[in-house]
Protein backbone atom coordinates (compact mmCIF):
# COMPACT_ATOMS: atom_id res chain seq x y z
CA UNK A 1 0.00 0.00 0.00
CA UNK A 2 2.70 2.56 1.15
CA UNK A 3 4.91 2.05 -2.46
CA UNK A 4 1.04 2.22 -4.28
CA UNK A 5 0.42 5.72 -2.49
CA UNK A 6 4.54 6.70 -2.99
CA UNK A 7 3.46 5.89 -7.06
CA UNK A 8 0.56 7.56 -6.92
CA UNK A 9 2.14 10.80 -5.25
CA UNK A 10 4.97 10.89 -7.43
CA UNK A 11 2.61 10.81 -10.61
CA UNK A 12 0.58 13.70 -8.96
CA UNK A 13 3.85 15.64 -8.97
CA UNK A 14 5.09 14.91 -12.04
CA UNK A 15 1.47 15.96 -13.30
CA UNK A 16 1.64 19.27 -11.60
CA UNK A 17 4.90 20.19 -12.56
CA UNK A 18 3.78 18.97 -16.17
CA UNK A 19 0.85 21.86 -15.63
CA UNK A 20 3.40 24.46 -14.46
CA UNK A 21 5.51 23.94 -17.57
CA UNK A 22 2.74 24.35 -19.90
CA UNK A 23 1.84 27.11 -17.89
CA UNK A 24 4.92 28.71 -18.02
CA UNK A 25 5.16 27.95 -21.82
CA UNK A 26 2.11 29.52 -22.38
CA UNK A 27 3.15 32.69 -20.57
CA UNK A 28 6.27 32.68 -23.28
CA UNK A 29 4.40 32.14 -26.14
CA UNK A 30 4.61 35.33 -27.88
CA UNK A 31 8.53 34.93 -28.15
CA UNK A 32 7.93 31.60 -30.01
CA UNK A 33 6.19 33.54 -32.77
CA UNK A 34 6.83 37.50 -32.78
CA UNK A 35 10.33 37.01 -33.43
CA UNK A 36 11.80 40.76 -32.97
CA UNK A 37 13.78 41.96 -30.41
CA UNK A 38 13.63 43.31 -27.16
CA UNK A 39 16.61 43.97 -25.60
CA UNK A 40 19.43 45.00 -27.61
CA UNK A 41 22.27 43.72 -25.72
CA UNK A 42 20.86 40.41 -27.94
CA UNK A 43 21.27 41.99 -31.22
CA UNK A 44 25.40 42.64 -29.56
CA UNK A 45 24.88 38.93 -28.98
CA UNK A 46 24.01 38.05 -32.59
CA UNK A 47 26.51 40.48 -34.14
CA UNK A 48 29.47 38.70 -32.72
CA UNK A 49 27.67 35.33 -33.95
CA UNK A 50 28.36 37.26 -37.46
CA UNK A 51 31.67 38.01 -36.29
CA UNK A 52 32.67 33.95 -35.55
CA UNK A 53 30.80 33.26 -39.07
CA UNK A 54 33.22 35.62 -41.01
CA UNK A 55 36.48 33.78 -39.25
CA UNK A 56 36.95 36.23 -36.34
CA UNK A 57 37.11 36.49 -32.77
CA UNK A 58 35.06 38.66 -30.38
CA UNK A 59 38.07 40.61 -28.54
CA UNK A 60 40.27 40.84 -30.93
CA UNK A 61 37.80 42.27 -33.99
CA UNK A 62 35.58 44.14 -32.04
CA UNK A 63 36.08 45.90 -28.65
CA UNK A 64 33.13 43.81 -26.89
CA UNK A 65 32.42 44.14 -23.13
CA UNK A 66 30.54 41.08 -22.21
CA UNK A 67 31.48 37.39 -21.42
CA UNK A 68 31.79 35.38 -24.44
CA UNK A 69 29.94 32.26 -23.62
CA UNK A 70 26.74 33.27 -25.90
CA UNK A 71 28.23 34.74 -28.77
CA UNK A 72 29.07 31.25 -29.16
CA UNK A 73 25.44 29.92 -28.24
CA UNK A 74 24.16 32.70 -30.83
CA UNK A 75 26.33 31.00 -33.84
CA UNK A 76 24.93 27.79 -32.89
CA UNK A 77 21.23 28.32 -32.24
CA UNK A 78 20.86 31.54 -34.44
CA UNK A 79 20.54 30.13 -37.73
CA UNK A 80 23.39 29.66 -40.19
CA UNK A 81 24.82 32.92 -40.22
CA UNK A 82 24.56 33.45 -36.51
CA UNK A 83 21.69 36.77 -37.15
CA UNK A 84 17.75 35.10 -37.03
CA UNK A 85 16.69 36.56 -34.11
CA UNK A 86 13.38 34.39 -34.01
CA UNK A 87 15.05 31.21 -34.41
CA UNK A 88 17.26 32.47 -31.09
CA UNK A 89 14.61 33.75 -29.37
CA UNK A 90 12.92 30.25 -29.47
CA UNK A 91 16.21 28.53 -28.14
CA UNK A 92 16.70 31.21 -25.48
CA UNK A 93 13.02 30.20 -24.03
CA UNK A 94 13.31 26.30 -24.24
CA UNK A 95 16.02 26.90 -22.35
CA UNK A 96 14.66 29.28 -19.55
CA UNK A 97 11.82 26.40 -19.36
CA UNK A 98 14.74 23.92 -18.72
CA UNK A 99 15.91 26.73 -15.74
CA UNK A 100 12.31 25.91 -14.84
CA UNK A 101 12.40 22.26 -15.03
CA UNK A 102 16.37 22.44 -12.95
CA UNK A 103 14.58 24.17 -10.10
CA UNK A 104 12.16 21.98 -9.10
CA UNK A 105 14.74 18.85 -9.58
CA UNK A 106 16.97 20.26 -6.81
CA UNK A 107 13.95 21.03 -4.81
CA UNK A 108 12.51 17.82 -4.95
CA UNK A 109 16.02 15.99 -4.37
CA UNK A 110 16.41 18.66 -1.67
CA UNK A 111 12.65 18.90 0.36
CA UNK A 112 10.94 16.65 -1.36
CA UNK A 113 7.75 16.22 -3.96
CA UNK A 114 5.37 18.34 -2.49
CA UNK A 115 8.71 21.55 -2.28
CA UNK A 116 9.43 20.86 -5.83
CA UNK A 117 5.64 22.13 -7.34
CA UNK A 118 5.98 24.87 -5.08
CA UNK A 119 9.69 26.02 -5.52
CA UNK A 120 8.73 25.62 -9.63
CA UNK A 121 5.20 27.19 -8.77
CA UNK A 122 7.16 30.69 -7.16
CA UNK A 123 9.75 30.46 -9.59
CA UNK A 124 7.54 30.12 -12.72
CA UNK A 125 5.54 33.57 -11.83
CA UNK A 126 9.24 35.70 -11.46
CA UNK A 127 11.27 34.12 -14.06
CA UNK A 128 8.94 35.35 -17.67
CA UNK A 129 9.06 38.76 -15.94
CA UNK A 130 12.52 39.41 -14.86
CA UNK A 131 14.06 37.98 -18.04
CA UNK A 132 11.46 39.92 -19.97
CA UNK A 133 11.27 36.75 -22.10
CA UNK A 134 14.32 37.76 -24.14
CA UNK A 135 17.35 35.90 -25.04
CA UNK A 136 19.49 37.91 -22.62
CA UNK A 137 23.06 37.36 -20.78
CA UNK A 138 20.80 36.28 -17.75
CA UNK A 139 18.87 33.75 -19.39
CA UNK A 140 21.99 31.87 -20.93
CA UNK A 141 23.63 32.31 -17.27
CA UNK A 142 20.77 31.13 -15.13
CA UNK A 143 20.46 26.96 -16.49
CA UNK A 144 24.15 26.61 -16.00
CA UNK A 145 24.40 28.16 -12.48
CA UNK A 146 21.51 26.39 -11.19
CA UNK A 147 22.96 23.33 -12.49
CA UNK A 148 26.20 24.25 -10.48
CA UNK A 149 24.12 24.32 -7.02
CA UNK A 150 22.40 21.00 -7.72
CA UNK A 151 25.96 19.60 -8.68
CA UNK A 152 27.37 20.83 -5.48
CA UNK A 153 24.16 20.01 -3.10
CA UNK A 154 24.68 16.21 -4.59
CA UNK A 155 28.61 16.26 -4.24
CA UNK A 156 28.13 17.74 -0.43
CA UNK A 157 25.54 14.60 0.40
CA UNK A 158 27.46 12.17 -1.56
CA UNK A 159 29.58 9.66 0.63
CA UNK A 160 30.98 8.03 -2.82
CA UNK A 161 34.53 8.58 -3.05
CA UNK A 162 34.54 7.42 -6.64
CA UNK A 163 31.47 9.99 -7.36
CA UNK A 164 32.43 12.46 -5.19
CA UNK A 165 34.94 14.02 -7.58
CA UNK A 166 33.32 14.04 -10.14
CA UNK A 167 30.47 15.82 -9.02
CA UNK A 168 32.48 18.64 -7.74
CA UNK A 169 34.30 18.67 -10.96
CA UNK A 170 30.71 18.94 -13.22
CA UNK A 171 29.53 21.22 -10.63
CA UNK A 172 33.03 23.64 -11.31
CA UNK A 173 32.34 23.31 -14.78
CA UNK A 174 28.61 24.13 -14.98
CA UNK A 175 29.91 27.13 -12.49
CA UNK A 176 32.29 27.60 -15.17
CA UNK A 177 29.56 28.17 -17.87
CA UNK A 178 27.44 30.58 -16.09
CA UNK A 179 30.32 33.01 -15.35
CA UNK A 180 31.28 32.19 -19.97
CA UNK A 181 27.70 33.77 -20.28
CA UNK A 182 27.50 36.45 -17.67
CA UNK A 183 30.21 37.31 -15.27
CA UNK A 184 28.26 38.46 -11.92
CA UNK A 185 26.80 34.77 -12.15
CA UNK A 186 30.24 32.90 -11.79
CA UNK A 187 29.11 33.89 -8.17
CA UNK A 188 28.08 30.55 -7.66
CA UNK A 189 31.33 29.53 -7.71
CA UNK A 190 32.73 31.10 -4.41
CA UNK A 191 29.93 29.42 -2.70
CA UNK A 192 30.83 25.75 -4.07
CA UNK A 193 34.18 26.28 -2.83
CA UNK A 194 32.97 27.46 0.64
CA UNK A 195 31.12 24.09 0.45
CA UNK A 196 34.05 21.72 -0.81
CA UNK A 197 35.90 23.68 1.89
CA UNK A 198 33.39 22.57 5.18
CA UNK A 199 32.98 19.20 3.73
CA UNK A 200 36.59 18.49 3.78
CA UNK A 201 36.62 20.40 7.69
CA UNK A 202 33.66 18.07 8.60
CA UNK A 203 35.36 14.76 7.59
CA UNK A 204 37.19 12.16 9.63
CA UNK A 205 41.20 12.66 10.18
CA UNK A 206 41.58 9.61 7.62
CA UNK A 207 38.95 10.85 5.10
CA UNK A 208 40.75 14.67 5.31
CA UNK A 209 43.82 13.66 3.78
CA UNK A 210 41.91 12.62 0.84
CA UNK A 211 39.39 15.47 0.94
CA UNK A 212 41.43 18.38 0.80
CA UNK A 213 41.31 18.23 -2.95
CA UNK A 214 37.64 18.38 -3.13
CA UNK A 215 37.73 22.39 -3.35
CA UNK A 216 40.58 21.75 -5.91
CA UNK A 217 37.90 19.50 -8.06
CA UNK A 218 35.78 22.93 -8.50
CA UNK A 219 38.40 25.14 -9.39
CA UNK A 220 39.82 22.69 -11.77
CA UNK A 221 36.44 22.44 -13.44
CA UNK A 222 35.74 26.06 -13.30
CA UNK A 223 38.65 26.03 -15.82
CA UNK A 224 37.84 22.86 -17.82
CA UNK A 225 34.72 24.99 -18.74
CA UNK A 226 36.90 27.98 -19.95
CA UNK A 227 39.80 25.59 -21.83
CA UNK A 228 38.15 24.90 -25.32
CA UNK A 229 37.77 29.12 -25.47
CA UNK A 230 41.43 29.04 -24.38
CA UNK A 231 42.55 26.67 -26.62
CA UNK A 232 40.70 28.49 -29.82
CA UNK A 233 42.54 31.97 -28.72
CA UNK A 234 45.66 30.13 -28.06
CA UNK A 235 45.68 28.77 -31.67
CA UNK A 236 45.10 32.10 -33.49
CA UNK A 237 47.82 33.92 -31.65
CA UNK A 238 45.44 35.83 -29.71
CA UNK A 239 44.87 34.23 -26.05
CA UNK A 240 46.24 38.04 -24.57
CA UNK A 241 43.03 39.38 -26.08
CA UNK A 242 40.77 36.60 -24.44
CA UNK A 243 41.91 37.66 -21.10
CA UNK A 244 42.38 41.43 -21.36
CA UNK A 245 38.39 41.23 -22.46
CA UNK A 246 36.39 38.89 -20.83
CA UNK A 247 39.10 37.59 -17.42
CA UNK A 248 40.57 41.79 -16.69
CA UNK A 249 37.89 43.66 -18.75
CA UNK A 250 39.14 47.14 -17.84
CA UNK A 251 36.23 48.53 -19.22
CA UNK A 252 33.65 46.44 -16.74
CA UNK A 253 36.08 47.56 -13.76
CA UNK A 254 35.86 51.28 -14.74
CA UNK A 255 32.26 51.02 -15.09
CA UNK A 256 31.74 49.78 -11.05
CA UNK A 257 34.19 51.81 -9.43
CA UNK A 258 32.78 54.54 -11.56
CA UNK A 259 29.29 53.33 -10.28
CA UNK A 260 30.44 53.07 -6.50
CA UNK A 261 32.36 56.28 -6.25
CA UNK A 262 29.65 58.26 -7.60
CA UNK A 263 27.18 56.20 -5.01
CA UNK A 264 29.73 57.20 -2.23
CA UNK A 265 29.89 60.76 -3.08
CA UNK A 266 26.20 61.45 -3.41
CA UNK A 267 24.41 62.96 -0.74
CA UNK A 268 23.44 60.17 1.68
CA UNK A 269 26.50 57.71 0.53
CA UNK A 270 24.36 54.85 2.30
CA UNK A 271 20.82 55.17 -0.52
CA UNK A 272 22.60 52.33 -2.52
CA UNK A 273 21.97 49.94 0.23
CA UNK A 274 18.15 51.60 0.83
CA UNK A 275 17.78 51.13 -3.63
CA UNK A 276 18.90 47.62 -3.16
CA UNK A 277 16.42 46.49 -0.68
CA UNK A 278 13.65 48.07 -2.46
CA UNK A 279 14.47 46.65 -5.32
CA UNK A 280 14.83 43.28 -3.97
CA UNK A 281 11.02 43.47 -2.11
CA UNK A 282 9.85 44.79 -5.65
CA UNK A 283 11.16 42.07 -7.64
CA UNK A 284 11.13 39.44 -5.82
CA UNK A 285 9.24 40.10 -2.24
CA UNK A 286 7.09 36.76 -2.37
CA UNK A 287 9.97 34.40 -2.41
CA UNK A 288 12.16 36.39 -0.19
CA UNK A 289 9.26 36.56 2.81
CA UNK A 290 8.67 32.63 2.61
CA UNK A 291 12.48 32.37 2.53
CA UNK A 292 13.10 34.10 5.45
CA UNK A 293 9.78 32.40 7.04
CA UNK A 294 11.37 29.44 6.35
CA UNK A 295 14.98 29.97 7.67
CA UNK A 296 13.26 31.08 10.95
CA UNK A 297 11.23 28.31 11.43
CA UNK A 298 15.14 26.44 10.90
CA UNK A 299 16.66 27.67 13.81
CA UNK A 300 18.24 25.04 16.03
CA UNK A 301 15.27 26.27 19.21
CA UNK A 302 12.76 24.97 16.37
CA UNK A 303 13.25 20.81 15.50
CA UNK A 304 11.15 21.12 11.69
CA UNK A 305 13.87 20.89 10.48
CA UNK A 306 16.49 18.32 10.86
CA UNK A 307 20.79 19.19 11.25
CA UNK A 308 21.16 18.19 7.80
CA UNK A 309 18.15 19.74 6.47
CA UNK A 310 19.01 23.14 7.78
CA UNK A 311 23.08 22.90 6.46
CA UNK A 312 21.35 22.68 3.35
CA UNK A 313 19.00 25.15 3.66
CA UNK A 314 21.85 27.73 4.98
CA UNK A 315 23.69 26.47 1.78
CA UNK A 316 20.82 27.92 -0.24
CA UNK A 317 20.59 30.67 2.16
CA UNK A 318 24.42 31.66 1.16
CA UNK A 319 24.02 30.83 -2.70
CA UNK A 320 20.99 33.72 -2.47
CA UNK A 321 23.20 36.30 -0.64
CA UNK A 322 26.04 35.51 -3.45
CA UNK A 323 23.60 36.22 -5.58
CA UNK A 324 21.93 39.43 -4.62
CA UNK A 325 25.47 40.79 -3.97
CA UNK A 326 26.42 40.48 -7.61
CA UNK A 327 23.20 41.78 -8.72
CA UNK A 328 23.89 44.73 -6.47
CA UNK A 329 27.24 44.92 -8.62
CA UNK A 330 27.14 49.20 -10.61
CA UNK A 331 24.20 49.93 -7.98
CA UNK A 332 21.30 49.56 -11.61
CA UNK A 333 19.70 47.17 -10.18
CA UNK A 334 17.97 46.01 -13.16
CA UNK A 335 14.98 43.70 -12.78
CA UNK A 336 17.04 41.53 -15.00
CA UNK A 337 19.99 41.06 -12.32
CA UNK A 338 17.44 39.46 -9.74
CA UNK A 339 16.73 36.28 -12.18
CA UNK A 340 20.03 34.59 -10.85
CA UNK A 341 18.18 35.48 -7.47
CA UNK A 342 15.19 33.79 -7.66
CA UNK A 343 15.99 30.74 -8.00
CA UNK A 344 18.14 30.41 -5.06
CA UNK A 345 14.85 32.38 -2.75
CA UNK A 346 12.45 29.86 -4.17
CA UNK A 347 14.45 27.00 -3.65
CA UNK A 348 14.98 28.31 0.32
CA UNK A 349 10.63 29.37 0.72
CA UNK A 350 10.00 25.64 -0.75
CA UNK A 351 11.13 24.48 2.42
CA UNK A 352 8.99 21.64 3.94
CA UNK A 353 8.82 23.19 7.45
CA UNK A 354 7.63 26.88 5.34
CA UNK A 355 5.11 28.30 5.30
CA UNK A 356 3.49 26.19 2.75
CA UNK A 357 5.02 23.68 4.10
CA UNK A 358 3.63 20.08 5.25
CA UNK A 359 5.82 20.23 8.27
CA UNK A 360 4.76 24.33 9.29
CA UNK A 361 4.26 24.16 12.89
CA UNK A 362 2.83 27.98 12.96
CA UNK A 363 -0.17 28.04 14.44
CA UNK A 364 -3.08 28.00 12.12
CA UNK A 365 -4.51 31.48 12.69
CA UNK A 366 -0.80 33.32 11.69
CA UNK A 367 -0.66 31.16 9.04
CA UNK A 368 -4.07 31.55 7.42
CA UNK A 369 -3.16 35.53 7.66
CA UNK A 370 0.49 35.17 5.97
CA UNK A 371 -1.15 33.10 3.61
CA UNK A 372 -3.46 35.60 2.38
CA UNK A 373 -0.67 38.40 2.36
CA UNK A 374 1.10 36.21 0.28
CA UNK A 375 -1.77 35.50 -1.77
CA UNK A 376 -2.07 38.80 -2.68
CA UNK A 377 1.76 39.32 -3.91
CA UNK A 378 0.89 36.05 -6.24
CA UNK A 379 -1.94 37.76 -7.74
CA UNK A 380 0.64 40.57 -8.21
CA UNK A 381 2.87 38.72 -10.00
CA UNK A 382 0.23 37.34 -12.36
CA UNK A 383 -0.75 41.40 -12.57
CA UNK A 384 2.72 41.79 -14.24
CA UNK A 385 3.16 38.63 -15.89
CA UNK A 386 -0.21 39.49 -17.87
CA UNK A 387 1.33 42.93 -19.03
CA UNK A 388 4.60 41.37 -19.81
CA UNK A 389 2.86 39.14 -21.86
CA UNK A 390 1.20 41.72 -24.04
CA UNK A 391 4.06 43.40 -24.45
CA UNK A 392 6.20 40.59 -26.22
CA UNK A 393 3.15 40.01 -27.90
CA UNK A 394 4.08 43.54 -29.47
CA UNK A 395 7.36 44.66 -32.25
CA UNK A 396 9.72 46.36 -30.33
CA UNK A 397 12.16 46.33 -33.21
CA UNK A 398 9.97 47.99 -36.03
CA UNK A 399 12.51 51.34 -36.16
CA UNK A 400 15.42 49.13 -36.61
CA UNK A 401 13.37 46.83 -39.39
CA UNK A 402 12.52 50.33 -41.41
CA UNK A 403 16.09 51.18 -41.12
CA UNK A 404 17.58 47.74 -42.16
CA UNK A 405 15.20 47.99 -45.34
CA UNK A 406 16.51 50.75 -46.34
CA UNK A 407 20.38 49.67 -46.04
CA UNK A 408 19.66 46.61 -47.70
CA UNK A 409 17.29 48.46 -50.74
CA UNK A 410 20.13 50.91 -51.40
CA UNK A 411 23.40 48.70 -50.63
CA UNK A 412 25.12 45.63 -52.13
CA UNK A 413 26.20 42.43 -51.28
CA UNK A 414 29.07 42.85 -48.55
CA UNK A 415 28.44 46.17 -47.63
CA UNK A 416 29.57 47.52 -43.90
CA UNK A 417 27.46 49.74 -41.76
CA UNK A 418 28.50 51.54 -38.63
CA UNK A 419 25.75 52.81 -36.31
CA UNK A 420 25.86 54.81 -33.39
CA UNK A 421 23.09 54.34 -30.68
CA UNK A 422 22.63 51.48 -28.37
CA UNK A 423 18.59 50.91 -29.79
CA UNK A 424 20.43 50.90 -33.54
CA UNK A 425 22.90 47.95 -32.39
CA UNK A 426 19.69 45.32 -33.89
CA UNK A 427 20.78 47.51 -37.87
CA UNK A 428 23.86 44.87 -37.73
CA UNK A 429 21.83 41.51 -37.90
CA UNK A 430 18.86 42.89 -39.36
CA UNK A 431 20.98 43.63 -42.37
CA UNK A 432 23.66 40.91 -41.80
CA UNK A 433 26.06 43.87 -42.55
CA UNK A 434 29.15 43.52 -40.28
CA UNK A 435 30.63 47.18 -38.81
CA UNK A 436 33.06 49.08 -40.48
CA UNK A 437 34.88 49.55 -37.10
CA UNK A 438 35.72 47.54 -34.22
CA UNK A 439 34.28 50.11 -31.85
CA UNK A 440 30.47 48.59 -32.68
CA UNK A 441 28.86 49.61 -29.35
CA UNK A 442 28.99 53.11 -27.87
CA UNK A 443 28.17 52.93 -24.15
CA UNK A 444 31.04 53.05 -21.99
CA UNK A 445 33.01 54.22 -24.73
CA UNK A 446 32.23 57.04 -27.19
CA UNK A 447 30.05 57.84 -24.23
CA UNK A 448 29.28 57.06 -20.29
CA UNK A 449 28.21 53.86 -19.57
CA UNK A 450 24.50 53.10 -18.95
CA UNK A 451 23.42 55.39 -15.76
CA UNK A 452 19.56 54.21 -15.57
CA UNK A 453 18.31 52.11 -12.32
CA UNK A 454 15.30 50.34 -11.94
CA UNK A 455 13.49 53.55 -10.92
CA UNK A 456 15.25 56.21 -12.78
CA UNK A 457 16.14 56.53 -16.47
CA UNK A 458 19.33 57.52 -18.01
CA UNK A 459 20.65 60.67 -18.09
CA UNK A 460 21.04 62.38 -21.67
CA UNK A 461 23.90 60.72 -23.59
CA UNK A 462 27.45 62.97 -23.43
CA UNK A 463 30.73 62.53 -25.47
CA UNK A 464 33.61 61.26 -23.85
CA UNK A 465 37.15 61.13 -25.58
CA UNK A 466 39.18 58.37 -25.10
CA UNK A 467 41.71 56.20 -27.12
CA UNK A 468 38.70 54.55 -28.71
CA UNK A 469 36.83 57.66 -30.39
CA UNK A 470 40.40 58.02 -32.67
CA UNK A 471 40.41 53.95 -33.10
CA UNK A 472 36.83 54.88 -35.27
CA UNK A 473 38.21 57.31 -36.92
CA UNK A 474 40.82 55.19 -38.22
CA UNK A 475 38.68 52.43 -39.10
CA UNK A 476 36.38 54.57 -40.63
CA UNK A 477 38.70 55.94 -42.99
CA UNK A 478 39.59 52.76 -43.99
CA UNK A 479 36.72 50.95 -44.86
CA UNK A 480 34.52 54.02 -45.95
CA UNK A 481 30.88 52.36 -45.35
CA UNK A 482 28.27 53.17 -47.19
CA UNK A 483 26.22 54.21 -45.04
CA UNK A 484 26.85 55.87 -41.26
CA UNK A 485 23.51 55.54 -38.86
CA UNK A 486 23.70 58.35 -36.08
CA UNK A 487 20.53 58.16 -33.47
CA UNK A 488 18.00 60.10 -32.36
CA UNK A 489 19.85 60.54 -28.48
CA UNK A 490 23.73 60.45 -29.13
CA UNK A 491 25.70 63.44 -28.51
CA UNK A 492 26.50 64.09 -32.37
CA UNK A 493 27.87 67.16 -32.38
CA UNK A 494 30.35 67.17 -29.23
CA UNK A 495 32.37 64.45 -31.47
CA UNK A 496 33.79 66.69 -33.43
CA UNK A 497 36.05 65.18 -35.46
CA UNK A 498 32.96 62.58 -36.57
CA UNK A 499 30.87 65.36 -37.60
CA UNK A 500 34.32 67.16 -39.68
CA UNK A 501 34.70 63.38 -41.18
CA UNK A 502 30.77 63.27 -41.90
CA UNK A 503 30.82 66.74 -43.79
CA UNK A 504 34.34 65.57 -45.65
CA UNK A 505 33.23 62.36 -47.35
CA UNK A 506 29.19 61.69 -46.63
CA UNK A 507 25.91 63.38 -47.47
CA UNK A 508 22.82 63.45 -45.52
CA UNK A 509 20.48 61.10 -47.63
CA UNK A 510 17.26 62.79 -47.69
CA UNK A 511 15.20 59.81 -49.11
CA UNK A 512 16.27 57.84 -45.89
CA UNK A 513 12.79 56.77 -43.40
CA UNK A 514 12.18 59.85 -41.01
CA UNK A 515 12.75 57.88 -37.72
CA UNK A 516 12.48 59.86 -34.88
CA UNK A 517 15.92 62.61 -35.60
CA UNK A 518 17.64 59.34 -36.73
CA UNK A 519 20.18 60.70 -39.54
CA UNK A 520 21.30 58.53 -42.60
CA UNK A 521 24.67 59.31 -43.62
CA UNK A 522 25.32 58.10 -47.04
CA UNK A 523 28.76 58.05 -49.01
CA UNK A 524 29.56 60.79 -51.52
CA UNK A 525 30.84 58.17 -53.93
CA UNK A 526 29.38 54.89 -53.88
CA UNK A 527 31.47 53.49 -56.19
CA UNK A 528 33.96 53.66 -54.08
CA UNK A 529 35.04 50.34 -52.88
CA UNK A 530 38.01 48.54 -50.60
CA UNK A 531 38.03 45.05 -51.26
CA UNK A 532 40.55 44.51 -48.77
CA UNK A 533 38.74 45.29 -45.60
CA UNK A 534 37.57 41.98 -44.61
CA UNK A 535 37.52 40.56 -40.82
CA UNK A 536 41.50 38.99 -41.41
CA UNK A 537 42.27 42.38 -42.51
CA UNK A 538 41.08 44.53 -39.91
CA UNK A 539 43.53 46.07 -37.27
CA UNK A 540 43.30 44.30 -34.03
CA UNK A 541 42.24 46.30 -30.77
CA UNK A 542 44.91 47.54 -28.97
CA UNK A 543 45.69 46.22 -25.62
Amino acid sequence: MDARKQAMGTAATLVALALLMLASLWLRWPAFVQGGFVSHDVAGMLYNAMVLDAGGLPYVDTLELKAPGSFWLARAFAGPEGRDIARFQVFANLWALGSLAAVAAVAWRSWGRLASVVAAGLYGLHDAFLDSMDANYVTWANLPQILAFGLGIEAWRSQSPRWRPTLWLAAGAAAGCAALCKRPDGVVLVVLLAMGARAQAQASSEARRASWREPAWVLAGFCLAHLPLAALYLGRGELGALLDGYVVNRWGLRYVNAKLAGSASAPGSGSGVGEGLLASAHFLGLPLALAAFAGAAALPKHTAASEAERRELAWVLAWLGATLFAASLGLRFYKGYFLACAAPACLAAAAPWGLWGRRCRAHWVPRVVASALALGLVLRCGLLLDAERRSRARAHDTGGRRIAAHLIEHGEPGDRVWVWGWHLWDVYPLTGQLSASRVYKSLGILSQPNDDTWRRPSTPLRFVETEHAQTLLDDLERTRPRFIVLGSTVPRREFGALQTFLRAHYRLDRSAPRIGRVQFWRRLDDSWVDAEHGIADMPRISR
